[in-house]
């Protein structure tokens, strides 16, 4: 207490709660910073923000795998894991399943423009195998505005291949499904 003297007792106060409050908490060094941002990546990837990135570029098989715990992925975002599920489904081309899979998870956006995407696929299949009006109801249930310029092309491929299927037809439910596709946004092939 020799470099006290001389002092007041409130300045030896502040002085003692100055050091207390500033004074660094342990020595900076390069295994402490590695294992700083070793343990940050971990969160990033545990809490699925990796898996979201790579799942928000259509990239599902990726994310999948960067999913580093399924059952904190269960617990804490369930509708995440059954989007990238669903997601896995449509690159695997398995787009009845994925369509289903997207329908149960609720309502975000990014389950909605796989829904969509799902759904224009299955249309394309289903006007393949000649199934017409599996494949009018699978065109009608996708959302033109959230598809992307190369499933728009296909959705007007459909519409148009489901009008020229339809048009000879001379019946009023064909009739109304022509009615249906010209009332779609991209049915008249704008």
């Amino acid at each position: 207490m020799s470099d006290l003297q001389g002092q007041n007792k409130y300045s030896v106060y502040r002085k003692i709660r100055y050091d207390r409050t500033y004074r660094p908490l342990g020595k900076m060094s390069w295994p402490r910073v590695v294992l700083g941002l070793v343990l940050l990546a971990s969160v990033f990837f545990l809490s699925g923000t990796v898996s979201g990135f790579f799942a928000a570029r259509g990239s599902f098989h990726t994310a999948e795998r960067l999913m580093l715990s399924e059952r904190w992925m269960e617990r804490y975002r369930p509708e995440f894991k059954a989007y990238l599920a669903a997601g896995v489904l449509y690159e695997d081309g398995d787009y009845e399943g994925a369509y289903e899979a997207v329908r149960a998870i609720g309502e975000s956006e990014q389950a909605r423009v796989l829904e969509s995407a799902a759904a224009v696929k299955l249309a394309g299949e289903r006007l393949a195998a000649q199934a017409y009006d599996a494949a009018f109801e699978a065109v009608c249930a996708a959302d033109y505005e959230r598809l992307d310029e190369g499933l728009r092309a296909e959705y007007r491929a459909v519409c148009a291949a489901l009008r020229d299927h339809y048009a000879p037809i001379n019946s009023i439910e064909a009739n109304e499904k022509l009615k249906v596709l010209a009332s779609l946004p991209g049915g008249q092939g704008s």
